[in-house]
């Protein structure tokens, strides 16, 4: 490089990187490629933290949503905590819960976790079961088991299986054996894993067993529903005979006598010999002998063995329990779990059964801002998990109904235990207009599972959803599409069951709803007409009093919905053929009163699913649109003149097999300025930005979560990039200077592992 390119290189990004120095927009010098390079992102947690919990001086905020299946430590560091998220890969936590890391997850192809065990003697090898929903299905192919060995930053899979079923409860599908464990070798070589058929017996189930660790598999046996029941939530091996395995769950409770005989004996130990047949959900405890066992069995209470499991006694009879966890190395300590319907509250025993406490609901404590529902303080239901301290009797951790606690007084009293524990998301078939254009500090989340949340301070505190569906005859609360209005407080969101919904209204920044336009709809886009705001669109209608009342658009083509509206000129609106082939767009340039087709293509423009694919328009020219390619990148279209001209856009480094930009967005304020986001998961190559137009693209999936990331928008007053997946949302600044940002606005810091650590 020339001392001269290199000085001027140098002053740009001290000039640049200075906080206190603006300089006009339009004054930008994005195009330097060599100074943009030298700019790793910065990117934040900006979760959803209610008014209280901000005023409360909080600043590690959490904002729950989503299910953890599994949980476990390792016997080596019991403070190094482990959770699987059932949407969105493995979360660790470095001091007993407290806090609360993202991992990078590199390799993890896909991000459902099912369940997750830790070597007992090494801390940072983790194996997990990963599976697949069916609204992921560029996925599915990178189903089984996987194993770390650096404390979940990187996995190798090793074994792959078709389809894994995921049990909705608290799991423990992996299992060591106690009695291999190897100081020389430093992990357990024995290892076990199972999965079952599931409701429609379709499953990859199969019974499996590891020598070295979980490094190489075998499958010894399958697992039909006929013999073990559809739901399989759990194994455990004999502490002293490394061939003897406990199998649980809806069948009941098992006993593999050779567990690595394919013809091995099996003998049932439910329903006989004072073990009653039921459902066994949670963990088995078993002594440092192998006699001792407890076993709660659904509705019916906790049993005991002290022979092995061949007869066994009631100490605990309950026609309401779900779970029971015990702390093997404090035996005395017992936490047993009812089901959310009981609507009671845990129960701790901490004389081995003979008497019990049940905190009650003030007695349980969570972040201000949270109501004192059942939901929030009642401790209960299936998505339970306890982690007793093998080292102090009087601390546990519980995860239960996506939040996090911790006692330590032995489960009389609970405190948050969930800093840093982000599941709350807003989503993106068309989130353009989730900010208002003349105001920074306003702006609406349109979330999944959430409804909404909405922010007049720049993201410090925000309001919460208050939509119920029940009374509003809505399917669901995801929210797959909604607008700002640009210059009163009116919001527009479609909210159902993903991908559909009904579109409701609030004329009070979202205080009060109504629903404006009924039935469950492919509501994909949901814009104003930003130059003139009392109309706006939405899937095939139209309103003129700003989303009051609505009417079709009469001359819409059949089979089509509403993809985008323009920034530039809100009189121009663009639709899909979407229920027919999904290769057709057409254009109106008069609000929808007539339409032209402009677009044919020889793919599937929302492959890969019904709600994926790409539709953007250029922010300053409407006659620029940019749909997904037909290898998964990106494809502009310039509709000026018919035949539409077209040119791919090649995401570089986006190389993954089944790499598909499933999410792409447009800096308003700079459309040279590009996001695009691979749908894959945990490849390394999740997430680019470009400043030329898409001639050059950078890899920058290293900042940011790589699972389930979603989430996709640029503010047009700031130019902040606003990313989410059920891992929580975020913002990152842009590549240029910028004033006002929300990013500045909040003290919180990233959260997110991308290197080996302590």
């Amino acid at each position: 490089m020339p001392l001269c390119l290199f000085i001027t290189v140098l002053a740009a990004y001290s000039f640049i990187s200075c906080k206190r120095i603006s300089f006009p927009v339009d004054q930008w010098p994005g195009g330097d490629s060599l100074i943009y390079a030298l700019f790793p992102p910065k990117v934040k947690p900006l979760p959803v933290v209610t008014q209280e919990e901000w005023e409360s001086g909080s600043r590690t905020p959490g904002d729950h949503t989503q299910h953890m299946l599994g949980l476990a430590y390792s016997e080596s560091d019991p403070d190094r905590i482990y959770m699987g998220q059932d949407v969105s890969n493995v979360w660790v936590s470095r001091d007993f819960g407290k806090n609360w890391n993202t991992l990078k997850c590199l390799g993890l192809g896909t991000s459902f976790i099912y369940s997750i065990e830790v070597d007992p003697l090494d801390k940072n090898r983790i194996l997990a079961a990963a599976g697949c929903r069916q609204f992921s299905v560029v996925n599915k192919p990178y189903q089984g088991i996987y194993l770390s060995t650096d404390g979940g930053i990187t996995w190798n899979k090793k074994v792959a299986r078709g389809q894994i079923f995921e049990v909705r409860s608290s799991t423990k599908l992996f299992a060591y054996a106690p009695s291999t464990k190897d100081a020389n070798k430093g992990y357990a070589a024995r290892w076990y894993a199972a999965f079952c058929e599931g409701e429609s017996g379709n499953a990859d189930d199969g019974f499996f067993t590891s020598p070295d660790g979980g490094s190489t598999w075998t499958e010894v046996r399958k697992l039909p529903t006929a013999d073990f029941s559809n739901t399989i939530r759990g194994i455990k091996v004999h502490k002293l005979q490394p061939e003897k395995v406990f199998l649980y769950g809806d069948g009941g409770l098992y006993r593999f006598e050779d567990a690595t005989n394919p013809s091995g004996a099996v003998t049932k130990l439910s329903g006989k010999n004072g073990l009653p047949a039921g459902s066994i959900w949670g963990s088995i405890y078993q002594s440092e002998d192998g006699l001792t066992l407890m076993v709660a069995v659904q509705n019916k209470g906790i049993y005991k063995s002290t022979n092995g499991g061949d007869n066994w006694s009631s100490f605990y009879t309950s026609s309401t329990i779900n779970y029971c966890y015990i702390n093997e190395n404090h035996p005395n300590m017992i936490f047993a779990i009812p089901t959310e319907k009981s609507n009671e509250q845990i129960h701790v025993s901490k004389d081995g059964g003979k008497t019990w406490n049940t905190p009650a609901k003030s007695d349980v404590r969570y972040r201000p801002g949270y109501d004192n529902s059942d939901w929030t303080r009642k401790l209960n239901g299936q998505f339970c998990y306890v982690l007793p301290d093998p080292r102090d009797a009087q601390k546990v951790f519980m995860h239960t109904k996506s939040k996090n606690f911790r006692s330590t007084d032995g489960g009389l009293t609970w405190d948050i235990s969930d800093n840093g524990f982000n599941g709350a998301s807003h989503t993106d078939i068309w989130n353009e207009q989730m900010f208002d254009p003349n105001n920074p500090d306003r702006f609406c989340y349109f979330m999944v599972d959430r409804s909404y949340a909405y922010t007049d301070t720049r993201g410090r505190w925000f309001y919460p959803s208050n939509i119920t569906p029940g009374p509003m005859g809505l399917n669901g609360r995801t929210c797959m599409a909604g607008a700002l209005h640009p210059k009163e407080p009116v919001i527009l969101a479609s909210i159902g069951k993903q991908p559909v919904g009904q579109l409701l209204r609030s004329a009070d920044n979202g205080k009060t709803w109504t629903v404006v336009s009924t039935g469950n709809k492919q509501r994909w886009c949901v814009a104003f007409n930003l130059q003139s705001p009392d109309t706006c669109y939405q899937w095939r209608e139209r309103s003129v009093d700003a989303g009051k009342t609505w009417s079709p658009m009469a001359n819409m083509p059949a089979n089509a919905i509403l993809c985008g509206v323009s920034r530039s000129d809100g009189r121009i609106l663009y639709a899909i053929d979407w229920k027919n082939t999904a290769k057709k767009v057409w254009r109106s340039t008069d609000s929808g009163n007539s339409w032209q087709q402009v677009i044919e293509t020889s793919w599937d423009l929302t492959s890969p699913g019904d709600n994926s694919g790409v539709f953007r328009i250029n922010p300053k020219n409407p006659n620029i649109v940019y749909t997904s390619s037909a290898n998964g990148h990106i494809t502009e279209w310039d509709v000026s003149i018919l035949p539409a001209k077209s040119k791919d856009i090649t995401i570089t480094g986006g190389t993954d097999v089944g790499f598909y930009a499933a999410r792409f967005a447009i800096d308003p304020r700079h459309p040279n300025v590009m996001y695009a986001i691979n749908s894959r998961a945990n490849t390394g190559n999740k997430f680019f930005r470009t400043i030329d137009g898409g001639a050059t693209w950078q890899n920058i999936s290293n900042y940011v979560t790589m699972g389930s990331l979603s989430g996709l928008a640029v503010s047009p007053v700031t130019g902040e990039v606003y990313i989410s997946g059920e891992n929580g949302s975020s913002v990152m600044l842009p590549p240029y200077p910028s004033r006002n940002t929300a990013y500045d606005a909040v003290p919180y810091v990233s959260n997110h592992l991308t290197e080996p650590y302590n």
